[in-house]
This record gives structure tokens, C-alpha cells and sequence, in this order.
């Protein structure tokens, strides 16, 4: 008789039931024959998305790696043409923050509507949508192509062998998480520096943690869901830090060769400051 890994069982559970969520999602996002301009549905939309990546990266080492390959390269892509319709609603959020500050400030620098109207020539160039994006029924055809793997090509994901081989304590999750955390601990030392790319590369990481943690909850001690919880604090914290530098690089681009340098002077300096505050918040959440 067979012996079943439950690792890989684990998997395609959670495979199965995510490429649902996301059919089910989809559907929410759609209105006629247009996408809805409820950002909250296309954002729980790209959260499937990532919870799909993750546990193909978290799993990683059971699968074949150039079918693995594929599947992830496909859900990059969803989330990329997802990608300008996040950073606009980013950007927006991030613009009416400055407006609380500015009218409470009481500062009168730049005409009446200047942040309105830097906010527009920023999402000019920000949302333009992406081919996939536009077409609506390619981008199911190809979620609905990935996702068929796990229903109709399912043992040949699974690299030979790893399927067969006994796993009753899910040892192989219970191994990577310890692996995969002591890499994150390891990325929190280097991000301490402050750099972007530093961050960045440790935001991305904890996704793949996080979001594993929470799909394997009933496996886990509750000194796993202590831990889940610090993750989710730093990748929220972190996700701020990330949004804080883009649109500052926007910004100084646009700087260059502005009407409204002042203007944009004060909102790099708000911004600025804002990554100060949130770094801040980074380095107390890492003492813990």
C-alpha cells in the first residue's frame, strides 16, 4: 500500500480551497463586463493571490521545480496587472494623509487644489492599466489554467518520491517553518540598517511565513500564533515603509522639473518624516 505524504495531502488542501476562494473572489470583482471600483474587493483578491504564491514557495522543496516555476510565474502576473490598481489606491490614501496634516498645519504654501492636482498627474502615469488587466477573460483563462494542476495534473507537481514518503507529524512543515524563521531573523538583523532594498527583501519574506502560519494554525503551539501575530506587525509596518518610499521617488522625479517645487518640497519632507515614525515602530516591534 501507498504511503501518503500529509505534507504534500497539506498542499493540495490548501491549494484546492485558495484556487476556489479566488474563483469566488473574482466574481465579486467583476461588474458586467468591468472591474469594480471597490479597491477593498480587488485587494482581498490579490491576498488569495499571495497566499497561492506562498505556499507554492513554502512548499517548495516538495515540488518539481520548473512546473513550480510556472505556477509561480502565473500568479506574478496576476498580481503585476493587479499592480497599478493597488499602488492608486496607495498613493491616494498616502496624498489624503498629507492633506489632514496640511490644513491642520495651517500652512498656505502652493495654490488651492495643488494636491489634488499633483495627485492626478501622478496617477496619470501610476494606474495605466496592464494589457492582462484589461482583459478580463484572459486573466481568469489563465488563473483558471493554473489552478487546473491541482485538480487534473496534481502527481506530477510532486517531485518522484516526495509523494510517497511517510509523514505522519507533517515533520516537513514543522522543519520549514524553523528554517524559514531562522532566515527572517536573520533578514531583521540586516534590515536594521534602514536600507529599502533591506526591508523590501524582508517584507516579501514574511509574506510567505505569515500567511503559512495562518493556513496551518491547527498544526502549530500557541507559541506559533504568538509569532504569526509579531509577523503580521512587521509586515504591516514594513508594507508602510515600502509605500512611504515609492511614492517618494515619485516625487522626486517629479521635483525635477515642477512649477510647484515648494509644494512638493513639503510633501517629501512630510513623507519623509512619516518613515522616520514607522521605522521607529519597526525597531520596538523587533525588540519584542
Amino acid at each position: 500500500m501507498l504511503m501518503q505524504n500529509q505534507s504534500v495531502e497539506m498542499f493540495f488542501y490548501q491549494a484546492r480551497k485558495l484556487s476556489n476562494d479566488a474563483h469566488e473572489q473574482i466574481l465579486l470583482c467583476l461588474e458586467g463586463d468591468h472591474w469594480t471600483e471597490d479597491d477593498e474587493k480587488i485587494h482581498d483578491l490579490r491576498v488569495i493571490f499571495r497566499q497561492l504564491l506562498s505556499i507554492h514557495e513554502f512548499y517548495e522543496p516538495l515540488l518539481r521545480l520548473k512546473t513550480n516555476k510556472k505556477i509561480k510565474n502565473n500568479y506574478q502576473l496576476l498580481l503585476r496587472s493587479l499592480g497599478p490598481r493597488r499602488k492608486a489606491d496607495v498613493f491616494t490614501k498616502l496624498f489624503h494623509e498629507f492633506e489632514v496634516y496640511w490644513k491642520e498645519s495651517g500652512k498656505t504654501i502652493g495654490k488651492e487644489g495643488e494636491n489634488d492636482k499633483i495627485l492626478h498627474s501622478v496617477l496619470k502615469n501610476t494606474r495605466r492599466k496592464k494589457e492582462l488587466y484589461e482583459d478580463m477573460f484572459q486573466f481568469r483563462m489563465l488563473l483558471y489554467r493554473t489552478v487546473s494542476w491541482y485538480y487534473f495534473d496534481s502527481q506530477s507537481m510532486v517531485k518522484e518520491k516526495k509523494g510517497s514518503i511517510e509523514d505522519p507529524r507533517n515533520d516537513f512543515i514543522v522543519k520549514r517553518f524553523d528554517h524559514l524563521l531562522k532566515k527572517h531573523k536573520k533578514l531583521e538583523k540586516q534590515a536594521h540598517s534602514g536600507e529599502d532594498e533591506k526591508i523590501h527583501e524582508l517584507r516579501l519574506e514574511g509574506k510567505i511565513i505569515y500567511y503559512n502560519l495562518i493556513l496551518c494554525k491547527s498544526l502549530l503551539h500557541p507559541e506559533g500564533m504568538k509569532e504569526a501575530e509579531r509577523l503580521k506587525k512587521l509586515h504591516d509596518v514594513t508594507g508602510k515603509l515600502h509605500d512611504l518610499e515609492e511614492i517618494s521617488m515619485v516625487l522626486r522625479k517629479k521635483r525635477k522639473n515642477a512649477d510647484n517645487q515648494a509644494y512638493l518640497e513639503a510633501m517629501l519632507r512630510f513623507f519623509e518624516s512619516e518613515k522616520e515614525k514607522y521605522f521607529i515602530k519597526f525597531l520596538k516591534i523587533r525588540q519584542k
